[in-house]
């Protein structure tokens, strides 16, 4: 009995401490996607690529200021493959969303943005041979239905040159979270997160020399240095701190998941801030997507695919049974 009770210690522990890495995890989300408007914002006055070069800039100054000495050192003896083929797909997910932002509404972007689950299985599969479960096909259908249902615009489906970048970017940072999870085995948190921003700097200051013109520094307006230092600092800074955290103690797939949560939060603040508004298939959509997210869980917890469907449909249900009685009459 002893010995049970120590398990039962144990066990609880180390669901406390799974608990606070996937708190990392949400509010990373919410901070993603309050940061797809901030970034609209900022284009009032700068162009997309040129506000991802100074907002990745300033970040790195500032991670190099903390830690670089620390970084430094660590990277010396790390395999190069630990950090960056990580870095160079962050590069290219802050490159497109920039582009996939300029190019719609923040609300489309927010939502395409997020759906790294749609690749990471795969990729994790391909690459950590980790395996790909009849669960987790579910949730990415489930999670492609809301996509539609999103981009219905009085029932067309809108998908544009911008909804195009925003899933090119989903894919490239699914591509970071599994060689970011596998590279955490060879160097800690603070040293990947520091070279990922450094690398994205690079990557969108030579894309804006190659493809925007200077712009005049002292002509951007306040607006666009605040959100720009609210990006670097929060959006930035603190945003890859919980996500390499938490990636070390919860799998790749598992917070890809949870990250489909983001177009939420950016919708609510796009409603406030930027009077875009979801229909109400929109707001369907949006709700699968948090269903999707809360029973993510549910993939390893040796439930069925009929188990997770129940899950997903009774959080529908409660949630949205206005929208979803709507939904049908309209059809």
């Amino acid at each position: 009995m002893q010995a049970a009770a120590e398990s039962g210690q144990t066990g609880g522990t180390v669901f406390n401490k799974s608990s606070i890495f996937t708190l990392f995890v949400v509010l990373q989300t919410a901070i993603y996607g309050v940061g797809n408007v901030v970034t609209k914002i900022a284009y009032v006055g700068i162009s997309p690529l040129w506000c991802a070069a100074l907002r990745f800039g300033l970040a790195f100054l500032v991670f190099m200021l903390f830690f670089g000495p620390r970084t430094v050192r660590m990277l010396k003896s790390a395999r190069l493959s630990s950090w960056l083929p990580s870095s160079v797909f962050m590069s290219l997910t802050y490159i497109t969303c920039s582009i996939a932002i300029n190019l719609t509404s923040a609300t489309n972007a927010g939502f395409f943005i997020a759906l790294p689950m749609l690749f990471t299985p795969v990729l994790a599969l391909v690459l950590s041979g980790r395996k790909y479960t009849a669960s987790t096909a579910v949730l990415q259908a489930v999670v492609v239905f809301g996509l539609y249902l999103l981009c219905c615009n009085g029932g067309t489906p809108t998908f544009g040159l911008g909804e195009l970048f925003g899933l090119a970017s989903s894919a490239c940072f699914a591509a970071s979270l599994v060689f970011g999870e596998r590279g955490l085995d060879d160097v800690d948190p603070i040293a990947l997160s520091t070279m990922q921003i450094g690398i994205t700097f690079l990557g969108a200051l030579a894309s804006a020399i190659a493809s925007e013109p200077l712009p005049d520094f002292a002509a951007v307006p306040a607006v666009s240095w605040t959100a720009i230092a609210f990006l670097a600092c929060v959006g930035t800074c603190l945003a890859f701190f919980l996500q390499n955290t938490a990636l070390k103690h919860v799998p790749s797939a598992t917070i890809s998941v949870i990250l489909c949560a983001e177009p939420v939060f950016t919708a609510a603040v796009s409603a406030v801030a930027l009077g875009e508004m979801l229909t109400g298939m929109g707001v369907v959509g949006a709700i699968l997507i948090v269903a999707c997210t809360m029973v993510a869980s549910l993939a390893d917890s040796g439930k069925s695919t009929g188990e997770i469907l129940g899950d997903a449909f009774a959080f529908v249900r409660r949630l949205a049974p206005n929208q979803a009685r709507r939904l049908v009459r309209s059809r």
